[in-house]
């Protein structure tokens, strides 16, 4: 299995993560999944989402990744998360809010929500309640992403901190334009991404290979 991009702690494959999400090793997933309701044709499994992540889901090894942590927008149904096994118990969600709302249709959008599973990480000085709310995003500047829909950098450093040891390392099994992976180049901590569209695999590449991370990029 070769990878697309390795660097820093940072590496990522391009290939379906259901074959190859075994091979790797991790203690924590934070990802972004294709959600019920995205856009038709927009990204590889759209008209599958359901089976899509439950199969992704299914190949993790409980008795190795500590938890899971799923990020989708306000108004996705998080029946959902159902695909999730139960070797998992819910632990909270977590609203991640941005300045700016806008409107889907007649619903106030403009938010995600986290839903977290699985062991809390270990308590210490300052992290000994885990927030229910992220920062408001409100990027100062914002990068040139070749994605449909990539999320704020802000909140996935938050998720990154909240739901992580700096002594485990992350899966993101979507790992789309690298968001995630990002956030967690800027934390000094390791990472693996397996995206299927190398299209957003060079987007992340070239991302992480920035030599000065944007820091307030979506």
């Amino acid at each position: 299995m070769k990878p697309y991009y390795e660097h820093a702690g940072i590496t990522t494959y391009c290939a379906d993560a259901r074959e190859v999400i075994e091979k790797v090793k991790a203690e924590v997933v934070i990802t972004d999944p294709v959600w019920p309701n995205v856009p038709a044709h927009k990204y590889p499994g759209w008209d599958m989402p359901y089976a899509l992540f439950e199969d992704t889901m299914e190949c993790l090894d409980p008795d190795v990744i500590k938890r899971i942590v799923v990020v989708m927008r306000a108004d996705c149904d998080p029946r959902f998360l159902l695909g999730i096994p139960s070797e998992w118990t819910f632990f909270a969600t977590h609203w991640l809010p941005y300045a700016r709302p806008n409107y889907i249709g007649r619903k106030l959008g403009g938010s995600e929500i986290a839903y977290s599973f699985g062991t809390p990480i270990a308590s210490g000085n300052g992290r000994h309640c885990i927030p229910g709310m992220g920062p408001k995003a409100q990027p100062t500047r914002r990068e040139n992403i070749n994605h449909p829909s990539p999320r704020s950098l802000m909140h996935m450093k938050w998720l990154v901190n909240w739901f992580s040891d700096p002594h485990e390392s992350i899966l993101d099994p979507f790992a789309g334009s690298g968001t995630t992976l990002v956030a967690v180049k800027h934390m000094g901590r390791t990472a693996v991404g397996i995206e299927i569209e190398e299209a957003y695999c060079e987007e992340a590449a070239r991302r992480l290979s920035q030599e000065v991370l944007l820091e307030g990029g979506l």
